[in-house]
Parts: C-alpha cells; structure tokens; sequence
C-alpha cells in the first residue's frame, strides 16, 4: 500500500530484517505466534511483507480476533479468518482443523494470537493467550510508548496484575517483570521465545530503555530485538462533493438550515475541519456554497449535468499527488470529525486499498479510495460514484462501523 519504516536493533547493532534482528532460524513450513500489545499487528504484517519479499509463501491469521484486512498487494501473502457475525470489521479464528492444516499449504503461518485493545502493554487474562501446541516461535510485542505512563491507561488488564508487580507508574523493572513472568510474557510459551520491544520510534529515551531491557532480559536468558515499524503516512486529499442540482427544500438542499442553526452543508465543512489532511478540496457550482469554505480548495463544477463521476474527477485532479482520496458528499450532516478521523486511521493501516464507513455490515460514504485507483475513477462517468470500482475490487475493501445510524443518514427530505 504505501513504505514501512522499519528501524530495527539487537546488542550486534542494526539489523536489516526482522527475522534478523530476532536471530531467527526459521524450520520449514513455520509456525509463529505473535503474543502482547504495543504493534502485534504492524509486526505481523511488516514480518509477512519481508518473507514474501524473500520468497516464502505466507499465511496470516488468528486463534482469538483481529480487524478485517482487505487484500494484501504482494504476491505470495494470504490471509485466513472466518467473519465475526457480531463484529463485521473484526475476524475471528477458523475451526481448529483449519488453523493446523495451514501450515501444510505455507512457508510460514504468522498467528495474530493475543488482543490488546491497542495498548502497549499487557498482562493475559485467565484465558489468555492462545497459542497453538504446534508453534515454533512465540514473539511477545511489548510498547516503550508504556514506559512513564499510569499503569491503569496503559496496561492491558492492569487490574489482575500481582501485587509485586503492581505500580502506579510503570517504569522498566515493571515492564521487564511483566514480559518476563511465566504468567505474563511468557505465558502458554510453545517453542522458541523472543521478545520485540516496539515503538522506539525517534526517542533518544526509549532508545537508551530498550537496550537496558535486553540487558536484563539477557541474563534472563531471554533474546529480544526493538525498534520501530510504522506505515509512512500516507497523503490524504479529501473531497467534498457539493455541486448536484438538489432543490429538495424549495431552495438549494446544502443551504437548508438545520435545527443547530447552521446551513446542511456547515456540518460536513465542520467535520472536515476537525482532522488533518494533505488537502482538503470543495467541489461544487455554487457561489454561496463556495463562500462557506474560504479556508480550503474550491474547485467549481462548470458541467454538474455530467453527473457525480465529474465532481470526483475534477477532485482527483486537484489533488495531485495524494496517496489517497476521501470522498464525501455534503448532505450527511450527522458525520463527525471523529468517524473521519476513524477511516482515515483505517487506511492507515496499510491493509486496504479501499476503505468505506458502514452501518451494520452495509456500506456508506465517506470512502477513501488509493491512489492505485485513480486511473479507474478519472474512466467513469455519469451518476455511478465509484461503485463500479468496488464491485471489481471486492477483496480489497475494508469497513469501518459508523458510531450511529445518524452518521451515515443522507438528508433527503425532513
């Protein structure tokens, strides 16, 4: 989708590879459990990216949860889940027989087996974690970004922790102690053990702390590797579509006042306004409509009788070079700068190349297409939106559930 930045590091220095930087000699047809908090996933996928690079064949997939990916552009990389029923933007484990049969099919099977909820730090619950009898290396993530925080923010199940490792503050005796116990770290360990100290990112402190904790880990006899991997950030442009002819009201649709007092269109510029983005670009034929975003791109739609397909092309080129598009029509007044925010955090993830807000299960705009799209969408025409492209790509969406069904209401009549 679009470059990691990967800086990895063991005690012999800087590495080039992840395998490396664990001091990894992978068996055939490997199995690898990736366990703890602070990036389980951005290492799943960063690692899964380096093998097929290699040449492997890679399987990603689950024992407990993980958010829906869309398709993975490399060669060589599948992923294996079944649907959650509850949770559409989430997948869950295939049947047990299915998860021990992949290893037959891959060069190496890569198992999302531990959940989080994104902190950086975690200690298991009784059930926790779940990792296969048949794993040839366990990895526990752990997040530096934990390091100075209040444990009850940044702890994974902080309330279940043991007295002795109990502190308001975690500091590195805490974070070692915590990776390191038999019931933390190390729990339900099967086959080789290595620890990955994450999010390093460009701090001298946590630098300094992540080589101070492989010292300890290695007297511990425990090898580990840190560093940093995350997705260079991607150039979002987003459009705002607002040139159809909608004389709903008596009046033009946009400007229709709602109850808050502001026109339709002021809660969709509002929103927009509420997150960063590498453009923001308002495509309409209006004047009065134009007038309300001063502060963004306004680009004026001389033929809206060409349909929606004209307002995002005139969007596309204004964008430029964007790594990618949003694109949103202006008459879903209940959209928030947080739901935005959400789709926007979604993309970069790096597994979709298209990204839809939904409600329960259907989708709705806002959408954001790659810039790998673009030759697709500047080829439409008339009212068809990018729903020709969606249909073409269906192993290459990923959704994100609205908050309430508000956020996804278009206003048509009232």
């Amino acid at each position: 989708m679009y470059n990691w930045i990967m800086e990895l590091w063991n005690f012999r220095g800087k590495q080039e590879s992840i395998t490396d930087a664990l001091q990894l000699s992978l068996p055939e047809h490997a199995v690898i459990s990736v366990v703890g908090a602070g990036g389980k996933t951005s290492l799943i996928f960063a690692w899964a990216r380096e093998l097929a690079a290699a040449g492997k064949t890679v399987v990603i997939t689950t024992t407990t949860h993980m958010y829906r990916p869309g398709r993975m552009e490399e060669n060589g990389i599948k992923i294996v889940a079944a649907d959650d029923p509850e949770r559409p933007d989430k997948l869950m484990s295939p049947s047990a027989e299915e998860l021990e049969s992949l290893r037959e099919t891959a060069d190496v099977v890569l198992i999302e087996a531990d959940g989080s909820r994104r902190m950086p730090l975690k200690w298991p619950a009784e059930h926790e974690p779940v990792i296969p009898d048949y794993t040839d290396v366990t990895v526990c993530v752990a997040g530096l970004s934990a390091l100075g925080q209040r444990t009850a923010d940044v702890v994974y199940n902080a309330a279940e922790l043991p007295e002795r490792l109990a502190r308001e503050i975690v500091d590195m005796n805490m974070m070692h102690a915590v990776i390191s116990s038999r019931n933390g770290g190390q729990k339900g360990v099967r086959g080789e053990f290595r620890v990955f100290l994450n999010q390093v990112d460009d701090d001298i402190d946590r630098l300094a702390s992540a080589y101070r904790l492989q010292q300890i880990l290695g007297v511990m006899g425990i090898q580990s590797a840190w560093g940093s991997l995350r997705a260079e950030e991607p150039k979002i442009a987003i459009v705002m579509e607002a040139a159809g002819d909608s004389r709903r009201f008596g009046s033009n649709k946009l400007l229709h006042v709602m109850d808050d007092g502001r026109p339709m269109i002021a809660s969709v510029l509002d929103a927009v306004r509420g997150i960063e983005a590498y453009k923001k670009i308002l495509v309409t034929q209006y004047d009065e409509v134009a007038s309300l975003a001063a502060d963004m791109e306004i680009v004026m739609n001389d033929r809206p009788d060409l349909g929606i397909s004209r307002s995002m092309q005139l969007g596309l080129e204004a964008g430029g070079d964007a790594d990618a598009f949003m694109f949103c029509v202006c008459d879903q007044p209940g959209l928030s700068s947080d739901t935005l925010q959400k789709l926007i955090e979604a993309y970069k993830k790096g597994t979709a190349g298209i990204v839809s807000l939904a409600w329960q299960g259907k989708m709705y705009n806002p959408k954001i297409f790659s810039s790998r799209y673009k030759e697709e969408l500047m080829r439409l025409s008339g009212d068809t939106g990018g729903r020709q492209i969606i249909a073409a790509h269906p192993d290459d969406i990923l959704l994100v559930e609205a908050e309430s069904e508000d956020e996804v209401t278009d206003i048509d009549s009232l």
